[in-house]
Parts: structure tokens; C-alpha cells; sequence
């Protein structure tokens, strides 16, 4: 694996000029996203995650941003994340997913996607945790991250 190209500034930028509404659905996969009507979902941009994007297909709602952030669902359904990113408008792939795919997997990886670098682990955190994501986003710039100080 060579140097990883980042999603930039410049990248959200076109992402913002190219959506099509003013609000955006972030569509999971639990029980209860599918009581979300389907007109809904195709007024609005929507954001699909790892498998999620599959009964979007199924009822011809094409994902604005496609974003797989579990390594496992590209080991067990690697056909699967082909469709479905080539059936979004935008995929982005999160860096560790990126660093565990196949080489051959890389290289769409970098040639069809967005790769977002992770800046956090799943770990506890709380009130201190929102203190350095506060401080880290104003003294590096270009990061591009909205930590509320509320609960």
C-alpha cells in the first residue's frame, strides 16, 4: 500500500454542490428504517451505511453517499459492496476498512472512492473526549468535524 489520498476540503465541497436537497437521511440497517417512507427517502439526499443500501436498491432509491465502515461486511460481501457503489452516487470507505481490503480491493478502493480517515476508535468518552475534538478541530484547520460541547 502506497500514500493514502484522504477526502479534502475540496471533496466535501463537491459533495455539498452536487446534493439535491437541503436535508439528508442517514439510513441504517435496524428494524425501523424500513417505516421510513419510501417517498421520503426519494425527495431527500440519503446516506446509506454498509449493508443498509440493499432494500434502497430494492425499491429504486439510488444513495447519494454509500459509506462502509465495517471490514466485515467487505470480507463476507465483497459483490455486494461492488453493487452497491457503483450504484451511489458517492462512496466513501473508511481507512481501516481500506487498509484491511485486498490489494485488488485497494485499488477500487482508490480509484472509485472517497477514503475518510478515522478520528476516533470505538471508546468511551464524554466530556473530556469533547474537549480534545474541540481543540484538535481548531488547531488543525482543514479538519472537518462538528463536536457539540452539549450532551
Amino acid at each position: 500500500m502506497g500514500s493514502v489520498n484522504f477526502i479534502t476540503h475540496a471533496d466535501v465541497l463537491q459533495l455539498i454542490a452536487k446534493r439535491t436537497a437541503e436535508d439528508c437521511i442517514i439510513f441504517l440497517s435496524g428494524p425501523t428504517s424500513r417505516k421510513t417512507p419510501l417517498s421520503l427517502l426519494r425527495m431527500k439526499d440519503v446516506i446509506a451505511v454498509n449493508g443498509s443500501v440493499q432494500y434502497l436498491l430494492n425499491n429504486n432509491v439510488k444513495p447519494f453517499l454509500y459509506l462502509l465502515t465495517d471490514v466485515r461486511f467487505l470480507h463476507r460481501r465483497r459483490e455486494d459492496f461492488y453493487n452497491f457503489s457503483r450504484n451511489s452516487q458517492f462512496t466513501i470507505v473508511n481507512l481501516d476498512v481500506y487498509e484491511q481490503a485486498s490489494v485488488d480491493d485497494q485499488k477500487y478502493i482508490e480509484e472509485n472512492c472517497l477514503i475518510i480517515r478515522s478520528f476516533y476508535r470505538r471508546e468511551k468518552g464524554g466530556f473530556l473526549k469533547k474537549i480534545k475534538f474541540n481543540i484538535l478541530k481548531r488547531v488543525h484547520k482543514a479538519l472537518l468535524i462538528s463536536v457539540p460541547l452539549s450532551k
